[in-house]
C-alpha cells in the first residue's frame, strides 16, 4: 500500500484491517491516521459500533484501538445471513442482492458534449412528470417532514416524492420516487398503505422506511409489523423489528435483519450499505448531489459493496466508494462525476 492508496474512512480502514490483520506496517499508518484528528477517531469508534450492529467482523486486533466502544469486540466470522425467500430466483443474488445492469446512467466517456447533453435530458424528463402528480416533493440535498391528514408523520428523504389518497376511510400513499420513512398513527380499522411500483406495504401502527429505485423496492421495519406484497410475487412476507426485505424487480423477496436503531439512518445523513452493490449506492448518492452521477461500465456498478458513507457530502462518499472497488472518480464537470474503472 501506498500513499496514493491510503484509505480515507473508517470503513475503508476495517475492511483492510480485516483482510491483513497480520500486516504490521499496515496497523501502523492505521495508528497514525486513527492519531492524526479527532475526527478520524470519531469516524473510527462510531463505525465500529454500527459495524458491529450490521453483523460484519470486525478487525481481530480491535482492542487495540478501542476508546469508549468498549463494547465492540471482534465477531466470529460467519457465512452469509442474506437469504431468499423459498421461491425467490437463486441466480438472481450478489451477496444477497440482483445485480441490475445500470442502464439508466451507463454513458460512455467518449460521447461528444451534445451527445452528453441529450442523453442526460432522456433521463431527466421522467422526473417532470412524476413531479407533476406528486402531493409532496423534496428537492435535491433537502429533506422534508410532513404531517399527514390522520396525525402519521411522513420524512421525505431528498429528491423523493409522494402522491396521497386519504379520502374517505383510505389511508393510501404512492412512493413515486426515492426514499420515505413514515411514523404512523395505529387505526385499527383503517389499514396505512403505501405502494411502491408493483409493491404495496401495508400497516396499522408501526414506523417503517420504504426505498424505492431502479433495482426494486426495500422496506426496513424501526418498530411494529408490516405486510410486504408483490402483484407478481408468491406470498406476502411479514416483517417486524429489525427487519429487512429487497423486493427484486421480477418479485422475488430476499431478507435482512439490521439494528432498528439504524433503520432510515439517512435521516441522520448517513447511507449504510450491507450488500448493496455500487449502482445501488449511486443511486441514493444521486438524490444528494445537484447534478448527475454516471457509472462507466456495468461490471463496475454490480460489484458488492459494504460501507457507511457521509450523504452530507455526495464527492467524499463516491470517493470512498472508487476507492474501496480500487476504480476512480472523475469531475467531467462541475454537475457531472463519473465513476469508472482504473
Amino acid at each position: 500500500m501506498n500513499d496514493m492508496t491510503m484509505p480515507r474512512s473508517a470503513s475503508e480502514w476495517i475492511t483492510l484491517l480485516s483482510d491483513e490483520p497480520d500486516n504490521p506496517d499496515l496497523r501502523a499508518r492505521h495508528d497514525v491516521w486513527l492519531e492524526s484528528s479527532a475526527e478520524n477517531r470519531v469516524d473510527w469508534d462510531e463505525t465500529l459500533r454500527v459495524w458491529q450492529m450490521l453483523d460484519m467482523t470486525v478487525p481481530v486486533h480491535v482492542a487495540e484501538w478501542q476508546d469508549g466502544i468498549e463494547q465492540v469486540q471482534p465477531t466470529v466470522a460467519r457465512e452469509d445471513r442474506v437469504t431468499a425467500m423459498p421461491d425467490a430466483d437463486p441466480i438472481a443474488t450478489v451477496r444477497g442482492r440482483r445485480a441490475h445492469p445500470f442502464w439508466q446512467r451507463q454513458l460512455s466517456l467518449g460521447l461528444s458534449g451534445f451527445a452528453l447533453v441529450a442523453c442526460l435530458l432522456v433521463f431527466a424528463v421522467p422526473g417532470w412528470m412524476i413531479d407533476l402528480n406528486a402531493d409532496y416533493l423534496s428537492p435535491t440535498g433537502e429533506m422534508r417532514v410532513v404531517e399527514l391528514p390522520d396525525g402519521s408523520m411522513l420524512h421525505l428523504a431528498p429528491d423523493s416524492a409522494v402522491a396521497l389518497d386519504f379520502a374517505g376511510d383510505e389511508r393510501q400513499i404512492e412512493l413515486l420516487r426515492g426514499e420515505a420513512f413514515f411514523d404512523v398513527v395505529p387505526m385499527a380499522d383503517r389499514p396505512f398503505r403505501v405502494i411502491s411500483g408493483e409493491t404495496e406495504t401495508t400497516v396499522l401502527g408501526t414506523a417503517f422506511d420504504v426505498r424505492r429505485g431502479g433495482y426494486g423496492v426495500d422496506v426496513a421495519v424501526e418498530h411494529g409489523r408490516v405486510r410486504v406484497e408483490h402483484t407478481r410475487g408468491d406470498r406476502p412476507s411479514e416483517l417486524g423489528a429489525g427487519d429487512m426485505i429487497h423486493v427484486g424487480l421480477d418479485g422475488s423477496f430476499v431478507r435482512q435483519t439490521i439494528a432498528p436503531e439504524l433503520v432510515a439512518a439517512w435521516r441522520d445523513g448517513r447511507l449504510i450499505a450491507k450488500d448493496q452493490s455500487v449502482a445501488e449506492i449511486v443511486e441514493t448518492v444521486d438524490r444528494y448531489f445537484d447534478g448527475w452521477i454516471l457509472i462507466s461500465d456495468d461490471a463496475l456498478g454490480s460489484e458488492p459493496l459494504t460501507g457507511i458513507y457521509n450523504l452530507e457530502d455526495p464527492k467524499k462518499a463516491l470517493a470512498a466508494v472508487a476507492d474501496a472497488q480500487g476504480a476512480v472518480l472523475r469531475e467531467i464537470s462541475p454537475w457531472i462525476l463519473m465513476l469508472s474503472s482504473k
